[in-house]
């Protein structure tokens, strides 16, 4: 894919488990933010942080094509009638930031109380800037 990081070979192999391997990082993240969740919630929460972490990674990628190429594309119906549309990298970046914010919902639901509300003041940079991979 356009976006990835690293060496490219003929099927793809490397990119897909650099992809992997980013996935996971994030996924390992979001989880020690609920290590101390009841159990009952915890299979709703991993499969949800699963979700997530795939949505953040794919979503970052898209982010890097839609930064290089723009937000639309150039199209052509027929001999002669072209014009531009919404990029497909666009519209699914769109569509991923809404399920993702559906899916933090509920993640944010199923913390403990005492977390949502320490959480809540505050704005993520610290956590950005400490979990960044070097670029």
């Amino acid at each position: 894919m356009d976006g990835q990081i690293g060496l490219k070979n003929a099927d793809g192999t490397i990119e897909y488990l650099e992809k992997l391997k980013r996935i996971k990082k994030e996924e390992a993240r979001l989880k020690r933010l609920f290590k101390g969740i009841d159990e009952n919630k915890k299979k709703l929460v991993f499969t949800t942080i699963a979700d997530v972490a795939f949505m953040t990674i794919t979503m970052q990628e898209l982010r890097d094509i839609i930064n290089r190429e723009g937000t639309t594309a150039v199209y052509k119906n027929g001999e002669n009638q072209y014009g531009t549309k919404q990029s497909p990298e666009s519209q699914t970046y769109l569509q991923l930031s809404q399920k993702q914010t559906q899916a933090m919902k509920i993640l944010i639901d199923c913390m403990p109380k005492t977390i949502q509300t320490s959480t809540c003041n505050d704005d993520g940079f610290e956590d950005f800037v400490n979990d960044r991979e070097d670029v």
